[in-house]
């Protein structure tokens, strides 16, 4: 280990850290941000095929316009800092690099048609306003005292609510974006919230008062066609005989559509005192009573989520109807089918109070009727619609099976199956191992895509026609979809592909099952933004000695071009890949452990070795971590000082996790020891939180270490911290972190 007790930390400068970076839509400009030496960062915006560069310092959340033209982003006011405006939003003209500066803003987006930047800010007077700005025209609209605002789909239209200057009313406008001209006008007193614009229209929700200006719930306004014969739908509570007159429409659920807009799901709750708030009452007793289904302490801390509680009901606007799906007994909505045919709600009430996990039934509501049917009981288990709502799926006795919402039959998906899908290396204390997840349904509920340790598998619910899609488990590549989003099998999904070993990379799906491996190997960090063709890619690549850098590739990722260079280490740093270490614990389990060399590591010399703890590490095998100067577990820092660092997994037998721990970091050392290029006498154990709770179990069982560090709920704990030197002798020990 270097023999300096204080350091300089000049490593900090040898490598510049890739930030954010993203993709035009059109696949033409990149962006990327670059950190120096832990301080300032610099964006950078680039064309691509000819090179023209822009560069702006100390931004944050850039954003591309959607047809490519534009990116705007915020950064320091700078000479405006003095007039008590911390930050700007720049825009910029990526055709000619002509820029816009907006003061005062705080947040900004552009319309989905690329025609407007809208920003949203606050003023010399503290009040809040809206900057429209054309980008074609390069005009703003400047609309003040702003409380919500949404814009349409189509990006035509913008809808808002204002606050006039004493506070006492509120109006809702709405604007033709092209013209400003005003189509819709309303005001009210008592002011409109829940402003949203989809597809199906304008809803928001207008708020409603007694005679002595109590709030008494609320009114649901849809308009639709604005601009083109215009429709206004209400729910009103009194224009319905059946509406419960202790009930009111509930502030704390947004209503939402189902996908066709023909049905809106809604809450309500009940009506409650409108006195003094539970802030302003003293209480002096707490009663507590036997047939409580949840204890005081829990109903106290509980008290603003249950008041929040509502229960859902469906209105069907074009039919003048509605219904109430949910109430006292079943409150808890758990989903809502697509098409908004079925309700998933749950029940636990009959399992309270709950002292270990949360029991439930769990029923499916058809709206239609309001039929209830207990799909699930006395279950610790969750469900959830398919894609398209034709089924019910969840996750049962180790498989998966399905409930078949019109023919009203369950169905096992995986009885054929033999590989067995339970997550076997998941050790939480619960009674039922979860499985290994899902990749998701295919368009029209057609097949379901399911994992098992290593591989992605297909069902079809009406034919139970079962196909493995992966040969994973033959070399123990562990295969999952990688993009986020709707699953659509075909040419353009990407498979992530986990490697026993530590390997990773990227596959393209192939329908016939021919999936080929476009980028796989020893690599850390592997994150990819795709124009919208998926024809251009940013790929973010490292490995655990080459700090993340920044590629243009193409379909197929083959590196084009390298945007980045942040490795600027120079000759005199050696570094060493990370190796693997396997072992196994008392039980025979085979775990595994990433092991870091330390820089400019020699071949016969003897290093002291730090060990990392906190579950399981040894994923991070491949990672690049950057030195820092306030990180006490950082790795990179402890591996150029000359120490090993190894990152031992654990995994822990339940009610047992100090005696597991004690076991698997044991083991795991002891194997690595085996190496005889690591002291035995200089053995130092550090962790964070959970892992401070076992590094102080662990020093009371073994002698192994020679220090540790704790650090457990925002306290330091250091016990014998120490580097023992060669000699052993107590007389030549020495600090054993240096400057820490």
């Amino acid at each position: 280990a270097s023999n300096k007790t204080i350091r300089d930390f000049h490593e900090f400068e040898l490598w510049h850290k890739l930030l954010q970076y993203g993709l035009s839509p059109s696949g033409e400009w990149a962006m990327w941000r670059i950190q120096a030496a832990e301080k300032t960062d610099t964006l950078f915006v680039r064309h691509i095929a000819s090179g023209k560069e822009y560069k702006y310092k100390n931004t944050s959340a850039p954003e591309f316009s959607k047809d490519s033209h534009w990116i705007v982003f915020s950064e320091p006011a700078g000479e405006n800092a003095a007039a008590g405006i911390a930050y700007q939003v720049k825009l910029v003209c990526l055709a000619n690099g002509e820029e816009q500066i907006f003061r005062g803003m705080e947040s900004f987006t552009f319309t989905n048609d690329s025609k407007h930047l809208i920003l949203k800010g606050v003023n010399t007077e503290n009040a809040v306003e809206l900057n429209l700005y054309d980008l074609e025209k390069k005009r703003v609209k400047n609309i003040a005292n702003i409380q919500e605002y949404t814009v349409d789909p189509t990006g035509k239209y913008l809808a808002y609510t204002l606050k006039t200057e004493k506070g006492l009313s509120n109006s809702l406008e709405v604007l033709e974006l092209n013209d400003y001209r005003l189509l819709f006008l309303e005001n009210d007193k008592n002011g409109y919230e829940k402003l949203k614009w989809t597809d199906h229209g304008l809803l928001f929700m207008k708020m409603l008062s007694d005679s002595t200006g109590q709030k008494q719930g609320r009114e649901i306004h849809v308009v639709r066609n604005i601009g083109n014969r215009q429709q206004v739908c209400c729910f009103a509570a009194e224009a319905w005989a059946d509406f419960p007159a202790n009930m009111k429409i509930s502030e704390y659920y947004t209503p939402q559509w189902s996908a066709d807009g023909k049905k809106l799901f809604f809450g309500i709750a009940p009506k409650r005192y409108q006195g003094k708030s539970r802030a302003e009452v003293t209480a002096d007793v707490d009663i507590w009573h036997w047939k409580d289904q949840e204890i005081q302490s829990r109903q106290k801390n509980r008290y603003y989520l249950n008041r929040s509680r509502t229960y859902l009901c469906v209105w069907w606007p074009e039919e003048n109807r509605w219904r109430q799906l949910a109430d006292s007994s079943l409150f808890d909505i758990a989903g809502i089918s697509a098409d908004g045919a079925f309700v998933l709600a749950v029940d636990d009430r009959p399992y309270r109070p709950h002292y270990r996990e949360l029991h439930r039934d769990i029923y499916v509501i058809q709206t239609e009727t309001g039929k209830r049917t207990r799909l699930l009981e006395n279950t610790i288990l969750s469900a959830s619609f398919s894609r398209e709502g034709k089924y019910v799926y969840y996750f049962k006795n180790k498989n998966w099976w399905a409930y078949d919402l019109a023919k009203e039959e369950y169905i096992n998906l995986t009885a054929q199956v033999t590989t067995g899908l339970s997550d076997i290396y998941y050790d939480g204390p619960i009674d039922i191992a979860p499985s290994f997840g899902i990749a998701g349904w295919l368009k029209e509920d057609k097949a379901f895509w399911f994992y098992d340790e290593y591989d992605i598998w297909s069902v079809e619910p009406a034919t139970l026609k079962l196909k493995r899609l992966t040969r994973g488990r033959e070399d123990k590549i562990t295969f999952r979809k990688f993009q986020r989003g709707v699953l659509t099998p075909g040419c353009n999904l990407l498979l992530r592909a986990t490697g026993d070993d530590g390997a990773s990379g990227i596959y393209r799906f192939d329908p016939k099952g021919h999936h080929r491996p476009l980028l796989y190997g020893p690599f850390g960090t592997l994150r990819l933004e795709q124009s919208a063709d998926k024809k251009t890619n940013l790929l973010g690549w490292a490995d655990n000695i080459t700090a993340p850098e920044l590629f243009v590739c193409d379909e197929n990722l083959n590196r084009l071009q390298q945007l980045t260079h942040t490795n600027l280490r120079p000759p005199g740093f050696i570094f060493r890949k990370s190796e693997l270490i396997r072992y196994k614990n008392s039980r025979g389990k085979e775990l595994k452990g990433a092991l870091f060399y330390p820089v400019n590591y020699r071949e016969g010399q003897s290093y002291p070795m730090i060990v990392h703890i906190y579950e399981k590490l040894s994923q991070h095998l491949n990672d690049f971590v950057f030195p820092s100067a306030s990180d006490l577990y950082n790795t990179m820092n402890y591996v150029l000082q000359g120490y090993f660092v190894f990152q031992p997994d654990i995994t822990y037998e339940v009610n047992r996790p100090g005696e597991s721990a004690v076991d698997c970091v044991t083991a795991a050392v002891r194997q690595v020891l085996k190496r005889e290029d690591i002291d035995p006498a200089r053995l130092g154990l550090i962790g964070h939180s959970w892992g401070a709770y076992q590094t102080a179990y662990i020093i009371t069982q073994t002698p192994l270490f020679a220090a540790d560090m704790q650090f457990l709920f925002g306290h330091l704990r250091v016990n014998g911290f120490w580097e023992i030197t060669p000699q052993k002798t107590a007389d030549r020990h020495q600090p054993f972190m240096g400057k820490y």
